[in-house]
């Protein structure tokens, strides 16, 4: 299969997602109006203060998000004052999200884009780039995404990663039992379960500086479970998910942030 074949059944697969029970309960007028009321909780606790430390104001600020997916991070940085351009692969995506931004009056820019290519995008343009979970399991070409990111970021502007912990992916993930290998972390083919060197690496050699790395717990129950599944859980049966000692497969790290900089 061809890397055109590749990405039109990518972006066929998004463009069907977008509909799905799942990326609509992302887009109810209740989950929408919490996210008015508290912008920051469209981020891991974590990842937003490490955003507010090294973009302390974020007014008038110019964000990038490739990748955009369910738009929430674009909602909540728009609504703390950037002006931000949400890229995506799925056209749906992206008119999902622009009905909602428009309804909000949100300074959001929509482009349909390649997260490994930005074509669209213009060169030194951005003071942040911000991918969110589940970017790099759909990145075939790590080194050419983060030259591209690299690429449309202003000097001295600010790469920042939050995706599943690799340490996470060799195993089954199933809450509630003890840790079960299912694969070798090095087998990064044909899953795309990048390993932590291949993320560090891949922005270095595009010309970026590490900054910080951090390594965080499950911040909520939905880190577990799929959306259908955790529907049907009550709270009895979530209580301590987090916790190691009930739930060994917490005793890993599950989720990873970087932030790196352009020189």
């Amino acid at each position: 299969m061809s890397g055109n074949e590749i990405i039109d059944r990518i972006k066929a697969y998004w463009n069907e997602t977008s509909d799905s029970e799942w990326y609509r309960s992302l887009r109810t007028d209740e989950m929408i109006e919490r996210l008015k009321e508290k912008p920051e909780s469209a981020f891991h606790p974590a990842v937003n203060e490490l955003i507010r430390k090294y973009l302390p104001d974020l007014k008038d600020r110019r964000v990038l998000l490739p990748s955009s997916g369910d738009n929430h991070a674009a909602f909540a940085l728009a609504m703390m004052g950037a002006h931000v351009t949400s890229a995506d692969i799925s056209e749906r995506q992206l008119e999902n999200a622009a009905a909602i931004a428009e309804r909000l009056c949100l300074d959001i820019e929509f482009i349909c884009d390649d997260t490994m290519q930005l074509s669209h995008i213009r060169d030194q343009a951005y003071d942040m780039v911000y991918t969110s979970n589940g970017t790099l399991s759909w990145i075939s070409d790590i080194d050419g995404m983060y030259r591209n990111i690299c690429r449309v970021l202003k000097p001295g502007g600010y790469s920042v990663m939050y995706d599943m912990h690799p340490f996470n992916r060799p195993f089954s993930g199933d809450a509630w039992k003890a840790p079960l290998i299912v694969k070798s972390y090095h087998d990064v083919f044909p899953e795309l379960h990048w390993r932590l060197q291949d993320i560090v690496n891949a922005q270095v050699t595009a010309g970026l500086s590490i900054c910080e790395l951090a390594e965080l717990p499950a911040a909520n129950a939905s880190f577990w479970f799929p959306f259908a599944e955790l529907q049907k859980k009550s709270p009895e049966e979530l209580e301590g998910i987090n916790d190691w000692k009930k739930n060994p497969m917490a005793a890993l790290p599950a989720w990873v942030t970087l932030v790196s900089r352009k020189a």
